[in-house]
Formats: structure tokens, sequence, C-alpha cells
């Protein structure tokens, strides 16, 4: 599977996914859009996927908006109220969110500065680790426009509704470290150990029992809307399917033979 504007890579179970367009900063366009959708499509056939992680070439995550197609949505619109957004808005956004469809666990690895919607991509990942030099930020309304690829949901699940209305009104940059604090990074990580900590929560979510993990993503997704009863009724419903296959078992000897399991899938 080739992309134009990706690169992909699957070694022991982990897809490990780069934006490729480093001279713009991995800005995000419709193109690479495109490409984002086309890789959730071919990475869900796959069965030996267990986790994908996702980063940025070259010295940024993504910058966000392509500010010349900003400007040119912009100059469109200008007086006309009739603006579609960034892209062409909804279909737009609905590139790029995609990502939440993948059937496995996603990482993103924030290498370096992750901006407007490149931080919005980022919160349609399961989890973030973030480089301690990367500076993160929702600056739409810096730019003098409302927030898209839906910040304003995801962002309030994910900090809280008080730190989410902070970040939003004011559009100012902040590090890792205040990510980790307020709930939107699992881990905050120097140049120096960057690589092998995003390694590290990679390959312990390959080494767990793939199809219990694919269940727990399907559980997981929604569950803001459901009621306690409902997820109680879908987690009995997993488990009992995750009874059935032969990772069950395996798991239960490992811990009962003080070893690590080895999960095949099945």
């Amino acid at each position: 599977m080739t992309y134009d504007n990706l690169l992909l890579d699957v070694t022991d179970h982990i897809a490990r996914i780069t934006l490729n367009q480093p001279d713009q900063l991995n800005a995000m366009s419709p193109e690479m859009g495109q490409d984002i959708r086309q890789l959730v499509d071919d990475l869900n056939q796959r069965s030996d996927v267990r986790v994908a992680v996702i980063r940025g070439a070259g010295k940024a995550f993504s910058a966000g908006g392509n500010l010349d197609r900003l400007e040119e949505e912009a100059q469109a619109a200008k007086g006309e109220k009739t603006g579609q957004g960034i892209g062409g808005g909804r279909s737009f956004y609905s590139l790029f969110l995609s990502i939440r469809d993948l059937n496995v666990p996603t990482i993103a690895a924030i290498n370096g500065h992750a901006i407007g919607a490149g931080l919005c991509f980022t919160l349609g990942c399961d989890m973030r680790v973030v480089h301690e030099r990367a500076k993160l930020g929702m600056t739409f309304v810096k730019l003098g426009i409302h927030p898209g690829m839906a910040a304003t949901w995801n962002l309030p699940r994910l900090v809280g509704s008080a730190m989410a209305a902070e970040l939003l009104y004011t559009g100012r940059l902040f590090g890792g470290d205040e990510a980790v604090r307020c709930g939107l990074a699992n881990r905050c990580a120097s140049a120096e150990t960057f690589d092998d900590v995003v390694d590290e929560l990679a390959s312990a979510v390959a080494a767990s029992a793939p199809v219990a993990v694919r269940a727990v993503k399907e559980t997981l997704r929604g569950t803001f809307d459901r009621s306690i009863e409902d997820a109680i009724g879908m987690e009995a419903d997993q488990q009992a399917m995750t009874f059935t296959t032969t990772d069950a078992m395996e798991g239960i000897n490992a811990v009962r033979e003080k070893r690590a399991p080895n999960f095949t899938g099945s």
C-alpha cells in the first residue's frame, strides 16, 4: 500500500504511519485526508495489525490548516456568509476523523508542534505521547475563525468543560507537561526518550490479546453516550465472546505458569 501524503510501515504488529509533507509542516489538505480515509480502510482489512502509531515527518506533527487555503476560503466567503469551512468543512473534517474508525487502538506520537486542526486530528486517536519541545494549541480564534474537526466535542471529553473553554477561547499554546496534567496526553517524553516511550506504549498494546483489545475499543466508542446499564450489557456480551477464544485460555495459562502470554488473535 502506497500513499501520496503518508508513509506506512508494519512491523511486529505495529502500523507506523507518518504524515509525509514535511516541507509544509504536514499541513492538512483534502488530499492528505483522502489518504487517511484510504489508510483506515486498508488497515481494517489486515489481521496482522494490533496498534497504529501516527507521527509527522520533519520537525512538526502538523501545523494544521494550510494558510494559503485558509486565505482562499476567507476571500471566497467574505461578505457572503456562505463559507464551507477548511477544505470544504464537514467532508474535510470527516476524512481526518475517520482515524476514529480504525478497529485497533491508535497512538498519536506528537513529535513536534500540533496546531489547530493538527491538534484536533490527534484527539481522534485513543492515546497521545507528546515530545517535550512540542507546542500544542487550539489556535482557531487567533485566526478569527471558529474551531472545527470536532474540537468542541472531543476536547471537553478529555480535559473537562472549563479547561476546554480556556484553550478554545484563548487559543493559547501549551506544552506536553500541561497536556498530561489536564488529561489530554498520556505521556510527555524528552528528546532522548521520545521514540522509546512511544514504542513501549505501542508494544504493550500489541502484546495484549488482539480480539479482546479490539472489543474494548468498540466498547469505549460512544461510552459517554450510553447509560451504565447499557455499558454493563455491552461488556457482558463482549466478555462472553472473548471467553470463546483460544487467547482466553492462553492468558489464563500464562498467569498460572507465571510467563508472558503468546496471543495469536484467535
